[in-house]
């Protein structure tokens, strides 16, 4: 019987790259993502999944982007229909994935993670006008065990209109919120988004 090969994502070393972070514990850090960015062209590597998952010493490079248009935010609420139980009827700002082999396909790890948020973008979202994206920070979370093994390189994602809708309704909901709304959905938020809100939008 024939087994599946497990899925390869790309990690770093843990300690490593929380060393890299200007602040100690949970956070949202604009000036770390270049030094991050280097340690994944100098010791990035492809592990397989099940792994990494389990590997505190390792962390999971995540493009996670997150999409504004004017004064507007889309907001994400993951259903019972997604893959990843830990994250059911969670409220997210962004979206992100994980960054593969297949990204990679002239070995520089540094463009394979563009690559893998441009994939990941459209993979769950239909946007239906132009756009600018950005590289803006890290964001970090020790606390919990999804956040212990993933780091995140955030994307802001500018949107000349508010004219994007999620391509799998059956895992996610999504629509625009005006930014003074957003803190009300905080006590529904996944760790990283409840991070970018405080950061981003705090309440007033």
């Amino acid at each position: 019987m024939l087994q599946s090969t497990p899925e390869q994502v790309l990690v770093v070393p843990a300690r490593e790259a929380v060393r890299l972070l200007p602040g100690p514990g949970p956070g949202f850090y604009r000036e770390g993502a270049q030094r991050l960015l280097d340690l994944v062209e100098e010791e990035g590597a492809f592990a397989d999944r099940p792994r990494a998952e389990e590997d505190v010493e390792l962390k999971q490079i995540i493009p996670y982007a997150y999409l504004v248009a004017g004064s507007e935010v889309f907001l994400f609420r993951r259903t019972r229909g997604g893959g990843e139980a830990r994250l059911h009827d969670k409220v997210s700002l962004g979206v992100g994935g994980h960054v593969n082999p297949s990204d990679c396909p002239g070995g520089d790890r540094r463009a394979a993670i563009a690559r893998a948020f441009e994939r990941e973008l459209h993979e769950e979202l239909e946007i239906s006008c132009p756009y600018q994206a950005r590289v803006e920070g890290v964001l970090n979370d020790d606390s919990n065990p999804v956040g212990q093994v993933h780091i995140g390189i955030v994307y802001r994602v500018e949107l000349e209109e508010p004219r994007a809708k999620v391509r799998e309704a059956d895992c996610l909901r999504g629509g625009f919120v005006p930014f003074p709304d957003v803190p009300r959905y905080r006590a529904a938020m996944e760790s990283w988004s409840g991070i970018l809100q405080e950061m981003i939008w705090p309440a007033s």
